[in-house]
């Protein structure tokens, strides 16, 4: 089997590289790009000299202000940052036309087999930094690894402005020194169980014992720890592939923080109905629901949890969805954003059981109330018809 060669390409503190090809007098100083210090703005994005203060995206202006004099803030152009975005990302596109763009400001680039075009892997990244430079004048990181996961952990290892290759055969020993946080999708509470244990660096979780991990992370303490040794088999998908990898979501930030639950297992279910209305309007079926909270100091949390088969009907991914918010919405802090996510998405019908002909009357009833519904909306607008927490949530305002 011919040994993959995935790229992660990161630009360096991107919104402020843009800034200073447009103002060349910000370079070199702290700069930050966000919403004004007064009220509830926040920084979107830091220049390293920025960073060196401690200051950090979402943080609150006025918090970064204080911490680091003399900063500059800018209140960036959203529409040139797209434009420069496009820009990179054509030039990228010109080496393979396997690119994942998962954000503004990095790619997935699958470059398996193109040795003998471009020539080597640390060759051909070298001439995509140097190009990124040379035409747009912007900062590009690149990770290399033969998956997904490795090259993104050698990306943010490299910056700024770096080049990591991880050997192949060397992804566990490249993991091993690192905190566990370096590992994405170990955000904040679980390096926080993890160390409670001792398990402070990524070599300790692959060693842990399955059994353990298991017992206290559930069915994902052993992807935790598979993750940990550096295996990864996601494909990189570009557009057209990626139905399976896309998601459909909702979320809101609140103009004051919250604490009161009633309202926020009202105003999920309300996010939930308009995102299982947008799956059905494309014929879609989502496998998982994941819940999103930023609570009032900025830490954020998210977890998701899968169905036994895919759904289109709200009522699935209810119960499951406000057992999440439960778990979660433990902490004595108040909320300050909340969002749900549908993801997982297949295209396809709900597969009817061979023997239990009573659920299946009672899921195409479902469906079918839920349909009427959504002709409804459509006719008279989405708060004619609604959930009885979300008109819960309509008549308490």
């Amino acid at each position: 089997m011919r040994t993959r060669s995935i790229f992660h390409a990161d630009l360096d503190a991107f919104f402020v590289s843009v800034e200073r090809v447009l103002d060349p007098r910000l370079c070199g100083r702290p700069v930050v790009v966000g919403g004004p210090a007064d009220g509830r703005g926040v920084v979107a994005a830091a220049s390293y000299e920025a960073r060196a203060f401690g200051v950090c995206s979402a943080m609150p202006m006025a918090q970064a202000m204080r911490r680091c004099p003399g900063l500059l803030r800018v209140s960036g152009s959203h529409s040139m940052y797209g434009r420069a975005s496009r820009a990179v990302f054509d030039v990228l596109g010109q080496y393979t036309p396997i690119l994942e763009k998962v954000s503004i400001d990095e790619a997935y680039l699958d470059l398996t087999g193109t040795g003998l075009l471009f020539g080597g892997a640390i060759d051909v990244a070298d001439r995509m930094r140097r190009e990124v430079r040379e035409r747009l004048r912007l900062d590009l990181t690149i990770g290399v690894s033969q998956n997904r996961l490795v090259s993104k952990v050698a990306s943010a290892f490299a910056k700024p402005y770096g080049l990591f290759d991880v050997a192949l055969g060397q992804e566990a020993t490249f993991l091993a020194p690192l905190d566990v946080r370096a590992l994405p999708g170990i955000g904040p509470v679980t390096a926080h169980r993890l160390k409670d244990w001792n398990i402070e660096k990524l070599g300790a979780l692959a060693d842990t014992a399955s059994w353990f991990l298991r017992e206290t992370f559930g069915d994902h303490g052993p992807a935790l720890q598979s993750r940990a040794r550096g295996e990864d088999d996601t494909p990189v998908c570009p557009p057209w592939e990626r139905n399976e990898s896309k998601s459909i979501g909702h979320e809101e930030t609140f103009a004051t923080d919250v604490d009161d639950h009633a309202f926020l297992r009202a105003k999920l279910s309300a996010l939930l109905s308009k995102a299982a209305r947008r799956l059905r309007k494309k014929g879609l079926l989502a496998r998982k629901v994941s819940v999103k909270l930023r609570y009032a100091d900025f830490v954020t949390e998210t977890r998701d949890c899968t169905l036994r088969e895919p759904s289109d009907l709200d009522g699935d991914f209810l119960d499951p969805m406000q057992e999440l918010l439960h778990h979660m919405a433990s902490r004595r802090t108040l909320v300050r954003l909340l969002g749900v996510r549908l993801t997982g998405l297949v295209r396809g019908f709900r597969q009817t059981s061979l023997f239990d002909a009573e659920q299946d009357f009672k899921t195409e009833s479902r469906s079918a109330i839920v349909s009427a519904m959504d002709d409804i909306r459509d006719k008279y607008g989405a708060s004619v018809v609604q959930s009885g927490e979300a008109a819960w949530l309509s008549n308490s305002r």
